[in-house]
This record gives C-alpha cells, sequence and structure tokens, in this order.
C-alpha cells in the first residue's frame, strides 16, 4: 500500500478518536455549549444539587439576628448546604468599619467543604436600577454603595466592579419602579436573576404568589423570551428575621413578609465547596424552589440546565422529579419571542416523576424550562435550556 495513504488513514482514525473519546460529550451548563447530546440525564454525572439561600440580611443592616447567628440558623436548623449574607452595603459606613472587617471573615469562618459553605455577598440597594446582590469567593471585595454619588448609576457601578471576580443578581425584577431591569445587562457579570423570595413570584403577570405593585413588563419571562438575555434562575428567601431556609415571619424591624414560604436555590456542582457553587451559579446550573424541596433534572438534546445548543430537528425534552411532597403537576415550558406556552402539562399526583417529550412543534429560537408544582402549591422552576433553530441545508 501507498505510504502516504497509510499516513492520512492513521490520521483520520486517531481525528476520529479525539472527536468521540478524548473530547466528551457536553452536558455542562453556560455558553457555548456544543458536541453531541447524552442520553436523559447523563449530563448531570458527576455533578450533586446543593441547597442554598443566597438572600439573607442581618443585625449589620436591617436584620434581627448577628451574621454568625443567621449562618449557623442556615446550617443547624435548616441544614442547608450553603448560604450567602447580603446585608445592604449602605449600612456599612463609616462607623460600621469594624463590623465589616468582621462580615468579611465569615465566609472563612463557617467554610467547611462537604457540610456548609458560605459566599461572600452583599446588597447593591438602588431604588431606581433596583436591587441586586453582589457574590464573590474575594471576600474582600468593596461595597461600593448606592448611596455614594460615585456608584449611584449602575454602569458606574459595575465598572468599579470591573477588576473583581464577581457575580450580580437582581431579585425581585417585578417589583414597579422607573426602570426596566433587563434593559441594563452586564454579560459575564450579571448571569442570574432572582425571580423568587418572600415578595413574591417575579416570572411573568398572573403568576401565583404575585408581588404587590408590580410592573408586568419587568416579568423574568418577559425578559428571557428576546432570546438574547440568557439568565440563570434563582431564589432566595430576603429573610430580615435572620433565619434562612425555613418559614419566615415578619421581621422585628418591621419589614413587610407577603409569603412565608423561602426561596432556596438548587445549584448543580462538580463537588462540596464554595468554588463550585459560584461556578454553578455562573454557570446557570441552577433552579429555584418556593419553600419545599424539589430534587430536578432536567434536559434538551441531552443538555442541562443552563446550556445553549443549536438543532435542527425537534429537540428531544427529558425530566425527572422527587420530592417528599406530592408532585401535582409539571409543566414543560417554552419561553420565545411569541411568548410563554406550555407544551405538554403532566399531572402525576406522585412523588417521583419521570417524563421524555419530543417538540414536534419546534421551528425557530426557543428556551425549554420545566415548572413543578407541588401538592402544597409550592413550586420548582429550572433555568432554561436555550435552542437555537438550524434550518435544515438546502439539498445540492
Amino acid at each position: 500500500m501507498n505510504p502516504t495513504r497509510i499516513y492520512k488513514a492513521a490520521i483520520q482514525i486517531l481525528a476520529l478518536f479525539a472527536l468521540t473519546v478524548l473530547i466528551p460529550a457536553c452536558g455542562g451548563g453556560g455558553s457555548g455549549s456544543t458536541g453531541p447530546p447524552d442520553p436523559k440525564g447523563a449530563g448531570y454525572k458527576g455533578l450533586q444539587v446543593l441547597y442554598g439561600d443566597p438572600h439573607m440580611h442581618t443585625n449589620y443592616s436591617d436584620g434581627d439576628e448577628s451574621p454568625d447567628f443567621a449562618l449557623r440558623y442556615a446550617r443547624d436548623v435548616a441544614n442547608l448546604d450553603w448560604a450567602a449574607l447580603t446585608d445592604h452595603s449602605e449600612h456599612f459606613q463609616d462607623a460600621a468599619r469594624a463590623g465589616l472587617n468582621y462580615y468579611r471573615t465569615l465566609p472563612a469562618k463557617y467554610d467547611e467543604p462537604g457540610r456548609f459553605c458560605v459566599l461572600f455577598g452583599y446588597e447593591w440597594t438602588n431604588l431606581y436600577y433596583g436591587h441586586r446582590n453582589v457574590y464573590s469567593l474575594d471576600n474582600m471585595v468593596p461595597l461600593f454603595p448606592s448611596n455614594m454619588d460615585e456608584y449611584f448609576d449602575i454602569d458606574d457601578w459595575w465598572a468599579a466592579l470591573e477588576p473583581y471576580d464577581v457575580i450580580t443578581v437582581p431579585h425581585h425584577p417585578m417589583i414597579d419602579s422607573p426602570y426596566i431591569w433587563w434593559e441594563y445587562t452586564n454579560p459575564g457579570v450579571e448571569v442570574a436573576v432572582e425571580f423568587y423570595s418572600k415578595w413574591g413570584l417575579s416570572l411573568r403577570d398572573g403568576n401565583p404568589r404575585p408581588i404587590d405593585n408590580r410592573r408586568p413588563e419587568n416579568g423574568v419571562f418577559r425578559a428571557l423570551g428576546g432570546g438574547e438575555l440568557r439568565l440563570g434562575l434563582i431564589a432566595g428567601s430576603d429573610s430580615h428575621m435572620s433565619r434562612p431556609g425555613l418559614y419566615l415571619e415578619e421581621s422585628r424591624q418591621g419589614h413587610a413578609l407577603q409569603y412565608e414560604q423561602p426561596g432556596i436555590t438548587g445549584v448543580w456542582a462538580v463537588d462540596f465547596t464554595r468554588e463550585a457553587i459560584f461556578d454553578g451559579i455562573r454557570n446557570r446550573r441552577t433552579y429555584g424552589v418556593t419553600g419545599t424541596l424539589v430534587d430536578l433534572k432536567f434536559t434538551v438534546n441531552g443538555f442541562i440546565m443552563g446550556s445553549e445548543t443549536t438543532a435542527m430537528n425537534p429537540p428531544t425534552i427529558w425530566v425527572e422529579a422527587s420530592s417528599d411532597e406530592v408532585i401535582t403537576e409539571v409543566a414543560i415550558v417554552t419561553v420565545s419571542t411569541i411568548g410563554v406556552k406550555a407544551l405538554e402539562i403532566y399531572t402525576p399526583n406522585s412523588r417521583n416523576f419521570e417524563a421524555t417529550y419530543i417538540d414536534n412543534s419546534y421551528t425557530s429560537d426557543v428556551a425549554y424550562t420545566v415548572r413543578i408544582t407541588l401538592a402544597n402549591t409550592d413550586m420548582a422552576v429550572a433555568t432554561p435550556v436555550w435552542v437555537d433553530y438550524e434550518p435544515p441545508r438546502p439539498v445540492v
């Protein structure tokens, strides 16, 4: 045989080996996911779901109890896997600098990989651009409060944060305000939105547990429907009782409480560390629950929640869910420029559920998500999988 042909054949075999074996099939969340689909939930292999409350306040701002109380409560009473303190940055003025120094030590003090992890965080409370939480693995990130003129404008604030490795997350976005929150974006930094807290649901007008004085244009599904904004979904309690993760009451500070069910975020993480939790949020491998925990997996063509992919043919959606509470409804939902649509609704009336659905109506870019409803009216909502339509190639 011609030696040149042998050489070329060997190169082709090695290339095929690299494509099919050395390069793993993509199942992870995040932008730019590519690769062949995995069967059912294989994309979750090597990941574990960790439950936490990313939004609470202590007496370092306008909460009831000390930060130590809140973190011990999250770990020992609510049995959460992780938590984040998000006291208002505007409360840490000159008189409170000693408190801020101690506040910065708390993630390291309570971090215990495999048992309980803590993210550094704070809230930027801006009445014009809206409230946003900041999260980081760097406990020394400056606070840049909005009551300082140089940090009131959101673009100036984001510019100040640029040297630091942070995530910003808007919360209760549907509360009536003079701004449209999703018109202000910072890709790579603002990677998630908190769609539920004690204030209610911010998914869309007409959802259960609605927010009072809401602005429909600020619904999360409205924001994601355009296709360009692709954010992870998380839920938090916004507890001012300093008691995260369990049913809420009005705080001693008199803060309003619209709903007693706490918001909790499930993060699909590669291991039980604060670094993996932060990475899971950044890569949108998240879902939110409005009280009762739900173990939730869902894929589109094998790509897990938070992923982006393309498809020419009808996508296959797979869902698996379980809870200690009876699951009364499972909805496969699409979000697109034409609105929000429930493709299929199941009524399992069981604590466990699994189904596969093929979307034969698929003809354009779309985001798929899953909504789980329990007998006690609690819900779980997954970060979408975004599928960009790839039209059939013309026959030559």
